[in-house]
């Protein structure tokens, strides 16, 4: 019986020391083949490309992994309590590995028969997600466990929180909690709230399953959880506790990956930096610093989008979006949920469809699932009551547009069919402070600002008048305004007759009050008398493009084509004393370490250049002026500046509305028509587009002084106007024409003595070219 004993106990000893041995050996085995990780401590994810305004604000992250590298000592204490307390809440006081928690884990496996909960601490996921898989197996938890330890040995508790914190897949392509918080909520990691905190820690176990975009009750669910153990743990009291589980869930919108306001700037920005940087522009950790103001950038979002819904509903009501036939039972919300998935949120403009229509009222489900209920009695669009008629035409099913009040009521919108778009400037450098391509970039991608091509219609007669002073057509020379048809040779086309927006002609006016008071027909005559082919190539100093502004009359009305951009540039000639100053969008572009690869500002200063002389700038922005103060411009007015320029442009049929000006140093143009053209009405550029410019330029030019500038040399007071000095001196115009009364056209005798001295030069003159344009001035001038 002893022997017997004897022999138990000594094969149970035996086994245990083999089974020691055998676990010493594999583990020896294992550490071997653990992987090096020296590389972790200069370890460097790949970062995306991200975009920000000129005052510092996260505009859009753009590539395979959204990330925000955050040291730990950044991170609020409340998103870490919120981490640990459902992830490792002993993580400070274990070592690398939690035995009690592997223990609880083992026994939940075994009871369960499946392989469900590892027990895995901070750590361990660390060494998993760098370095191994995610393969549920014995052999695999032992190498983590094992790497847990060497990788704390290594670097720490707070570096390894670090990097989990930064690199854990939370959905919505995020990796790491800082990108999430902009994914999720649209606001940076210390901006976040309790509640918010805890929602995200939620995410790490099954980031697909608590997606609180996908699944809002069950991400509540386990963000209640959450908060009950910090409760527990004493991260917080029971005020705190109480307040988070009842903040509503206001999650950001999904699907867009820019601030709203400013996503038609932000992706002309990244096709920029896609052209210049290739293939790695998403990886690299790119940082793209636009020169949007974005308190400016908001101001001109809400003025394009404010005046166009305003000049929509004045219209009337277009009616109900769309029509969906909603089934009964569980399928319904399914297929609301799909029918707006189709009708996204624009703004303020939630979409929504009606549910339940009664005498009284119209119950409604948004996209996010609320109800809300528009009454019916004084249902109206604007300030325009519906009709019976208009009413009838929303029945359940109806796809509408509504929007919620501060007072909580909400009432029925509409979107509007037109379109707009507006580009805004830094006289100084040529910087883009604002730029919005259309009402909504989810809506229509399209960017109206810069690649949309537009008649200007007489926003293109500044330019037009620019080029005639160079030819001595000063503000008080007279032209002639009487409406006459042009005849095939005076057009090169079709005979056209011209007229005035008002339909009044009065003979002979002044160049001034041409412009102030935007007369077709007077314009026609300068431009004849100056010539068309010599006032387009005068124009292509602005950046028009010649191809798209061919040297025709009708070009003296605005018949060529123009962006937003491009005419914002060249008003910008106007402003800066005759500068033309490239427009440029990317102010700098660094890389992860803060090396700057690309200077946008020195860049376009170096594409500077004097396109016209200074007193042209001068008197074309006196002209301007006039038209602010006393013409189609003047409801500018509003503002209460002296330093206002500007000019009104409406196309053929009214195709096109205009507003360029200028002020305080800013220089804005505005955009208004449709993208299919037609025509806008029986309305011009002052009824379209001046309000949304006044709108913006209120809120752009609050903190500007007034800028008028004092006048430049070679010009000299003519009574009651301004003249080229030299004129003054003897100079005369040699080109004569029967639409144009100057004193400065040149007498007989003068004519004759620029003629002796005509041949003087040709007698000398070699160059047959040279020698046919002399001819060709004095012939026409005879």
């Amino acid at each position: 019986m002893r022997q017997r004993l004897r022999f138990a106990v000594g094969l149970a000893v035996g086994l245990s020391a083999a089974g020691i041995l055998s676990t010493a050996a594999a583990a020896w085995y294992v550490w071997g083949q653990l992987p090096a990780i020296d590389a972790l401590a200069s370890y460097q994810a790949a970062e995306p490309l991200r975009i920000y305004s000129a005052d510092g604000e996260l505009l859009a992250q753009y590539g395979p992994e959204r990330r925000e590298v955050w040291p730990l000592t950044q991170i609020p204490p409340t998103m870490r309590a919120a981490l640990l307390a459902i992830e490792d809440a002993r993580f400070y006081t274990h070592g690398a590995v939690d035995y009690a928690g592997i223990g609880r884990a083992a026994l939940a496996n075994i009871f369960t028969g499946r392989q469900g909960q590892g027990g895995s601490t901070i750590t361990m996921q660390v060494a998993r997600n760098f370095y191994l898989t995610r393969e549920k197996t014995w052999s695999r938890k032992f190498a983590e466990i094992l790497l847990a330890y060497k990788l704390e040995s290594r670097f720490g508790k707070d570096r390894l929180l670090e990097l989990y914190m930064n690199e854990i897949y939370l959905g919505e392509r995020a990796y790491g909690f800082a990108a999430a918080a902009h994914i999720y909520f649209g606001k940076s990691l210390s901006q976040l709230t309790l509640a918010e905190s805890a929602l995200l820690a939620g995410l790490p176990k099954a980031p697909s399953a608590y997606n609180p975009m996908i699944n809002p009750d069950r991400a509540r669910q386990r963000q209640r959880y959450i908060l009950q153990r910090m409760l527990a743990l004493g991260n917080i009291d029971a005020e705190a506790y109480r307040q988070a589980l009842a903040q509503p869930l206001a999650l950001a919108a999904r699907g867009s990956n820019a601030v709203r306001e400013a996503a038609y700037a932000v992706e002309q920005a990244r096709l920029w930096a896609m052209e210049r940087y290739g293939d790695d522009t998403y990886s690299r950790g790119l940082n793209l610093y636009l020169t949007l103001d974005m308190p400016k950038q908001r101001a001109a979002d809400a003025a394009l989008r404010e005046e166009l819904i305003g000049m929509q509903n004045d219209r009337g009501y277009l009616g109900p979006e769309g029509q969906v036939a909603l089934p009964h039972g569980a399928p319904r919300s399914l297929v609301i949920r799909r029918a707006l998935a189709m009708h996204p949120d624009s703004g303020a403009l939630k979409s929504a469809i009606a549910t339940a229509v009664g005498p009284q009222f119209i119950d409604v489900v948004l996209s996010d699932g609320k109800l809300a209920r528009l009454k019916r009695h004084d249902l109206q669009i604007g300030k325009n009551t519906l009709s019976a008629s208009q009413i009838r035409k929303i029945r359940e099913g109806s796809v509408l547009r509504v929007s919620q009040s501060a007072t909580g009521s909400w009432a029925l919108m509409q979107l509007p069919a037109m379109e707009g778009a507006l580009a805004s400037l830094d006289t100084d450098s040529g910087a883009i402070v604002a730029l919005v391509g259309g009402f909504d970039y989810q809506r229509n991608k399209y960017d109206h600002a810069i690649q949309a091509y537009r008649q200007p219609g007489s926003a293109f007669k500044p330019f037009v008048y620019s080029a005639a002073l160079e030819k001595g057509y000063f503000p008080d020379t007279e032209i002639d305004d009487s409406q006459r048809l042009l005849n095939r040779e005076e057009t090169g086309a079709s005979p056209w007759k011209p007229r005035n927006f008002n339909h009044r002609y009065d003979g002979f006016v002044s160049i001034r009050s041409a412009l102030t008071h935007s007369k077709n027909m007077a314009t026609v005559s300068l431009m004849q008398a100056a010539g068309a082919q010599y006032v387009q190539e005068f124009t292509t100093h602005f950046g028009f493009e010649s191809k798209r502004n061919p040297p025709s009359l009708p070009l003296a009305l605005g018949a060529g084509g123009v962006t937003p951009l491009q005419l914002a540039a060249a008003f910008n000639v106007f402003a800066s004393g005759g500068w033309h100053r490239q427009p440029y969008l990317v102010a700098q572009v660094s890389d992860r370490a803060g090396v700057v690869l690309y200077d946008g500002k020195a860049a376009a200063a170096g594409a500077s250049r004097r396109v016209i002389s200074a007193r042209n700038a001068w008197l074309s922005d006196s002209l301007l002026r006039s038209v602010v103060n006393e013409g189609s411009g003047r409801s500018a007015q509003s503002l209460q500046r002296g330093d206002l320029a500007g000019k009104t442009g409406t196309s053929n049929n009214a195709r096109d509305a205009w507003f360029g000006g200028y002020g305080g140093g800013i220089v804005t143009t505005v955009w208004v028509g449709y993208d299919q053209p037609k025509s806008l009405g029986n309305r011009s550029g002052a009824i379209y587009a001046l309000p949304i410019w006044k709108r913006y330029m209120t809120q752009a030019l609050q903190d500007r002084p007034e800028q008028i500038p004092a006048m430049p040399e070679g010009l000299a007071h003519d009574g009651d106007d301004y003249v080229y000095s030299e004129y003054l001196q003897g100079k005369c115009m040699a080109e004569s024409s029967p639409f144009v009364r100057s004193r400065y056209q040149c007498t007989a005798a003068q004519y004759r003595e620029l003629a002796e001295t005509a041949a003087g030069i040709l007698a000398t003159q070699s160059d047959a070219n040279e020698r046919a344009r002399i001819i060709e001035m004095f012939s026409s001038s005879s």
